[in-house]
């Protein structure tokens, strides 16, 4: 598996938040985004961009995350809870 680099403090808050998946290829990513717009993101949450193209992209991106997260939350409060781990995608961003 190739994992997304951040510090322990934020692969913490993220998986408390079930925010990360891995996709087809062994990839760690954020639901909802590739793994170009993954590595992205998680550098924009160690520094925020100064630019405002960049911070611009940066609130694009947050709200796709956070709507597929929502997304899998909702479909995780109907199933058992059996599964543990994250989530496996189906199909490439």
């Amino acid at each position: 598996m190739n994992m997304l680099e951040m510090s322990e403090a934020q692969r913490t808050e993220l998986q408390a938040r079930s925010a990360l998946a891995i996709d087809g290829r062994g990839q760690e990513l954020l639901l909802g985004l590739n793994a170009e717009e993954s590595r992205f993101f998680i550098a924009c949450m160690q520094r925020t961009p100064s630019r405002s193209a960049e911070r611009e992209r940066y609130a694009e991106l947050k709200v796709r995350h956070e709507a597929a997260r929502l997304k899998l939350a909702s479909v995780d409060d109907e199933s058992t809870g059996d599964e543990e781990g994250p989530p496996h995608l189906g199909h490439k961003f």
